[in-house]
């Protein structure tokens, strides 16, 4: 099961669009009332017992894999787990299932203002939503999902799952003769996972996958500290930190986690190849004098491991690094 957390302010809106849709079946409520808009106002009007909380609303929605369709009194216990899990047994709530998509799937919609007009937290609540499932999918020997924290790459996006699965279509009833080409997350993970070798220099890696025509793009603040890495292909720019998770993690340190022998003094004008620094006013600025910067300044530190203040004589950038850049500076 995948879930989801909305977190909103109108009861009215959420509450018409899960029990006025079409095939919209209710499950169970503690409320009163059969009409959408008896359920609203009772969930509005917990508001009264806390006008503190800005977000009152919450939205769990569930989804389930194509080959699975739990009955009523399955899901009915699906909902209550839940909300057991998720810290809400002394709210009002109610739960509906949507059966309009390709895949089968549940809403359920609660308050965060309890009957003693306490709120209940949002601390990461995401990653306790997925605790919760992980159990619930144990319990009733549904399909289980790797949690977020287990999946060493990042999905694509929900734009790009359509795109392939509207070009699969085409494919299969003969519109499209084009294969089905991967999305640029997908390729660019690719080509950092084969690019990565243990001991690869820092400079090989980024020669690598410029080989495959992805750049490396370098954020550095004014004062010469490293803030990030991303990577482009066909216009698309991801941050490191947005692509691959946990061991396969893509950020600097991420990368030296994976083997990459990154030594600022030896790899720094490949990586200033196309730097950046920040997002607002341009300067002109060496490359010579950003590079002594970054290899001298200690927050840098654990990007390398032997920072020292290298005179700059001993620098040394390729030939089509010496010219001064035009830089953004925050």
């Amino acid at each position: 099961m995948i879930g989801k957390i909305k977190k909103g302010k109108s009861f009215a809106g959420l509450t018409k669009y899960i029990l006025e849709k079409e095939q919209a079946e209710l499950l169970c409520t503690n409320l009163a009332g059969d009409t959408p808009e008896d359920f609203y106002r009772q969930l509005a009007a917990t508001y009264q017992l806390n006008y503190r909380v800005k977000s009152p609303v919450y939205h769990i929605s569930i989804s389930f894999p194509p080959t699975e369709k739990p009955n009523k009194e399955q899901l009915q216990e699906i909902v209550g787990e839940t909300l057991v899990g998720m810290g809400f047994e002394k709210n009002l709530y109610f739960a509906a299932s949507h059966n309009d998509q390709n895949h089968f799937h549940l809403h359920i919609a609660a308050s965060r203002i309890n009957i003693d007009g306490e709120c209940v937290s949002n601390w990461y609540d995401k990653q306790r939503l997925e605790k919760v499932l992980r159990s619930v999918e144990s319990q009733f020997d549904l399909t289980s999902v790797p949690c977020s924290w287990e999946v060493e790459r990042t999905a694509p996006t929900t734009g790009q799952k359509r795109r392939m699965k509207r070009e699969r279509q085409e494919l299969e009833e003969g519109i499209r003769i084009k294969a089905v080409e991967k999305t640029a997350i997908e390729k660019i993970q690719d080509a950092i996972e084969n690019a990565i070798k243990p001991g690869i220099t820092m400079s090989k890696f980024v020669d690598k996958l410029d080989s495959t025509g992805i750049k490396i793009s370098l954020k550095v603040s004014e004062e010469g500290i490293i803030q990030g890495i991303s990577y482009s292909l066909d216009e698309v720019c991801i941050r490191g930190g947005k692509l691959g998770r946990n061991s396969k993690s893509c950020t600097l340190n991420g990368l030296k986690k994976q083997g990459i022998d990154c030594n600022l003094k030896r790899d720094i004008f490949v990586l200033l190849e196309n730097v950046r620094c920040g997002d607002h006013n341009k300067i002109d600025i060496s490359l010579n004098t950003l590079a002594q910067k970054i290899i001298n300044h200690p927050q840098n530190s654990s990007f390398n491991s032997a920072i020292a203040n290298i005179p700059m004589s001993e620098l040394k950038p390729s030939p089509q690094s010496r010219k001064n850049r035009q830089i953004e500076i925050d």
